[in-house]
């Protein structure tokens, strides 16, 4: 989902920093890009998806945040699963 016309919005500002500058930080995390990216990427040597990639990727990424001190928090975009809406 996302919102439209952002990156071109923070381009100009942005700049890279290195993982050691968000030492103690909290940092919020785009978790739907996230599980995108493990599904898209993580396969096997014949190219088939790794079972339960989107947990190990998930679990590879947050042990690398908490070894910097770093505490993710996560961010789920899109619509509101059907659990949800019954509550």
């Amino acid at each position: 989902m996302g919102v439209r016309g952002l990156w071109p919005l923070l381009e100009p500002v942005g700049r890279r920093i290195s993982i050691e500058a968000l030492r103690n930080k909290r940092l919020a995390v785009d978790a739907s890009i996230w599980l995108f990216q493990f599904i898209q990427a993580m396969r096997d040597e014949r190219g088939e998806l790794i079972r339960n990639a989107h947990v190990l990727g998930f679990f590879r990424r947050i042990t690398k945040l908490l070894y910097h001190r770093i505490r993710p928090v996560f961010v789920f975009d899109g619509a509101t699963p059907a659990l949800k809406k019954q509550t």
